[in-house]
């Protein structure tokens, strides 16, 4: 059985801690920052007890996650336990497959525990999760759109240096669906510093390419346009969404 990534937050370990060990040991991630996500704490949501579950999320290029000696690279694994960690790309969920259902041997440095497969999925294509963690890729998939909604390619995944064109199509598969080309602009150009420079997109003028606003910049214009220096619908990146402990 296939599951997201996650672990049993032990004694003494930090909320950040965990998460990055579970990333390190049963997805093979390191160096990440993912962000907290929702906190799942519905007490029949687990047939082990009453479990909580603190889900993070984290975007990521499929090159990033290094499936590509492994059997199929455009699929996902998972791992089940109480502190939950979801790893979301702009299309796909990265999942570690389930080893063990007991619980007491389900934590990958358990002296018994296989090293965990991992595999790709569409996020729209998650029916091998239990109803739990499909619940949690929702979540995690409306809130990386919400985010695109109002912030130009928040987590990075485009260059430093990027067309109009170019970020669009980003924007399209998170959205999983085209986007109005007039619309897209007029949203994102005053997010956006011109380079000054151009690239080539195949036939036609080369188009101009830009970077992402500096939230500095961003809040000097609000408060040009605000006297009285209210910041409020102001884009953010994001940062923790709620606090949640065992």
């Amino acid at each position: 059985m296939w599951q997201l990534p996650g672990s049993i937050l032990r004694p003494q370990e930090r909320l950040a801690e965990a998460v990055a060990r579970c990333l390190r040991e049963k997805a093979r991630l390191v160096d990440r920052a993912p962000v907290q996500l929702h906190v799942f704490d519905q007490p029949d949501r687990d047939d082990r007890g009453w479990v909580i579950s603190v889900a993070h999320l984290d975007v990521l290029s499929a090159s990033d996650v290094g499936l590509a000696e492994e059997d199929d690279p455009t699929e996902a694994a998972v791992a089940d336990a109480p502190a939950q960690v979801t790893e979301s790309s702009p299309a796909e969920a990265v999942l570690p497959e389930a080893a063990d259902p007991d619980p007491a041997e389900s934590d990958s440095d358990h002296p018994d525990s296989p090293v965990h497969r991992r595999k790709l999925v569409p996020v729209h294509d998650v029916g091998e999760l239990s109803a739990e963690h499909q619940e949690i890729v929702r979540v995690a998939v409306h809130r990386l759109r919400a985010f695109h909604e109002r912030t130009p390619d928040p987590f990075g995944l485009l260059e430093k240096e990027f067309s109009l064109r170019q970020l669009r199509e980003l924007h399209e598969i998170v959205a999983g669906e085209s986007l109005q080309a007039d619309t897209f602009r007029r949203t994102m150009l005053p997010l956006l510093d011109p380079t000054g420079e151009a690239v080539s997109q195949g036939r036609g003028r080369p188009a101009q390419t830009f970077t992402r606003r500096s939230a500095l910049a961003l809040r000097a214009d609000s408060r040009i346009q605000d006297p009285d220096g209210a910041d409020a619908g102001m884009p953010s990146s994001g940062t923790n969404f709620s606090d949640g402990h065992r």
